[in-house]
């Protein structure tokens, strides 16, 4: 079964983002963590099945930067956990859906793959292995 499992907004300060949505939401903004191998810090939270992920760039240069840069501050990706990972993502190429480099550890320790949102009309989106 797939399911949305985030919905990931492009801040440049997590710590100035964050009693927004905790009023919005009435809910906890996780700690912020880097995830060395996106060049970001993140933070959650949790609304039931799926989290409010806020991304800020951890450098200089990095995609979120670049989007941050030419777009502002807003949605930048949703997430799609699936437990069928590997399986779904050789559906999706066959289907002619590009994809984002290959499948790396995302911000919660499991498999992630982003897809070409010029195949997936306009919208970014992260595939996340269910564990």
């Amino acid at each position: 079964m797939n399911t949305l499992s985030q919905l990931a907004i492009a801040v440049e300060d997590i710590s100035k983002a964050k009693a927004f949505f905790e009023m919005l939401t009435g809910k906890e903004l996780s700690q912020p963590h880097n995830v060395e191998s996106q060049k970001v810090n993140v933070a959650f939270i949790d609304m039931g099945d799926t989290k409010i992920e806020l991304l800020e760039p951890a450098a200089e240069q990095t995609p979120i930067t670049k989007f941050l840069q030419q777009r502002g501050g807003g949605i930048h990706h949703m997430g799609i956990m699936t437990d069928r990972f590997d399986e779904l993502i050789e559906e999706l190429k066959a289907a002619g859906i590009r994809t984002l480099g290959e499948p790396s550890i995302g911000a919660e320790g499991h498999r992630v793959l982003f897809l070409h949102p010029k195949d997936t009309f306009g919208v970014l989106v992260e595939l996340e292995e269910r564990k």
